[in-house]
């Protein structure tokens, strides 16, 4: 937990606290998915130009096609080779980037290669990552991993933290990393950071010769960390609230599955299906939702209606913790017990319970909420169209 600790110290690095977390989601995601639907295959040749965002999830994903808009993908292999004038957001287990992105790239997978250019920032949670010689980035890198080889240019800064980082390329701002106790940083002899080198690591980096560090080096060593009376008295306020929080929530669940129990069954049989799809959906949903309902506030007629749709829409985002906890709470007892009917009231409980204590993790809890939400939020936001007939079954 210390690199962690002292990661966490660093506004600057605080985004690479995920990494563990978010590989292992990501990994068991994708195994569910693959168990449980037919292998998908896309392949989008040169002569496809896409005017829209598009989604798309499958095993293997090849897109060679003209993007203009943002593009979201999950699948076992992607390769995007085609121009993509968006951002590109992708879920996988190797995900290679061949060609010129105008957007932003997020990517969480097993590993990844980037060959191509990113016009603007970059954000990697994988455990192998490769930044190849030819591949440049417009502004900053952040990068999380275990195993990290950056031989191309980044425009702006690299914040980064890994078990092994090997660097060969050119950063024009600053790098600011931070290092497992056990990990190495290597600066070979074409790296060359214009600005600061700082970095965090049991022993200081081995510098070959001829790599160029602008400005200031600066090491800092691993140290043991003691709770301060103020954390401790924060702690508990914060357990308190945990507490409260994780009764109301078993209320709630409670009438779920008394009162509504046929609709809490018919969301529990919809809950394990195209998991990953289901995440990337209620990512959309979380974003468009609250500007769709500002808009429609914005008119006099539609006022009276924002409101009422707005405390729906918050009533579904508290209710997705309870289903996909419903939905956990089942498997791990079957773990157990697998020849039992399990009745839904003790699902919900040790589903909650689950995903309450999950959320504890210090630094990894926010991360953990926000999957549940997504996950659940695509699934019901899913279900409440059919029911409506706004979609095609």
């Amino acid at each position: 937990m210390k690199f962690y600790q002292k990661l966490a110290k660093k506004p600057y690095l605080s985004a690479l606290v995920i990494i563990v977390l978010s590989f292992v989601i990501a990994s068991s995601c994708l195994a569910q998915w693959e168990k449980q639907t037919e292998p998908v295959n896309i392949f989008l040749p040169e002569n496809l130009v896409f005017e829209n965002i598009y989604y798309a999830a499958g095993e293997n994903l090849n897109l060679k096609a003209q993007m203009k808009d943002d593009v979201y993908l999950a699948g076992l292999n992607i390769d995007i080779s085609g121009p993509v004038d968006g951002d590109v957001i992708a879920v996988g287990s190797k995900v290679v980037i061949n060609s010129e992105i105008k957007g932003n790239l997020r990517v969480i997978a097993r590993t990844v290669i980037l060959n191509g250019k990113v016009d603007k920032n970059v954000t990697i949670i994988s455990e192998m990552v490769t930044i190849s010689a030819g591949a440049e980035i417009g502004q900053s890198l952040i990068v999380a991993g275990s195993n990290l080889e950056i031989n191309g240019k980044i425009n702006k800064n690299i914040y980064g933290g890994a078990s092994n980082l090997s660097l060969n390329g050119e950063i024009l701002g600053s790098a600011y990393l931070a290092m497992e106790p056990a990990g190495n940083l290597i600066l070979y002899p074409q790296a060359n950071i214009h600005g600061n080198l700082e970095y965090t690591a049991k022993r200081t980096a081995e510098i070959k010769t001829g790599a160029k560090i602008g400005n200031q080096e600066k090491f800092t060593a691993w140290q043991m960390e003691t709770k301060s009376p103020v954390k401790q008295k924060f702690s508990l306020f914060f357990l308190t609230w945990w507490i409260a929080g994780l009764l109301g929530a078993l209320v709630v669940g409670l009438v779920l599955v008394i009162i509504f129990k046929d609709y809490t069954l018919k969301v529990e049989k919809q809950i394990d299906k195209n998991i990953l799809m289901a995440i990337l959906k209620g990512l959309v949903y979380l974003i468009v939702t609250p500007i769709a309902l500002v808009i429609m506030a914005f008119t006099i007629i539609g006022l009276p209606l924002a409101v009422i749709m707005g405390v729906l829409y918050g009533i579904i985002l508290y209710l997705t913790k309870i289903f996909v906890g419903i939905y956990l709470g089942e498997k791990l007892i079957r773990l157990i017990k697998k020849k039992i009917e399990i009745p839904l009231l003790w699902s919900m409980i040790c589903g909650l319970v689950i995903i309450y204590l999950l959320c504890l993790i210090p630094y990894f809890g926010w991360l953990i909420k926000l999957i549940v939400v997504l996950w659940g939020l695509g699934v019901l936001m899913g279900i409440i169209k059919k029911d409506l007939k706004l979609e095609n079954t």
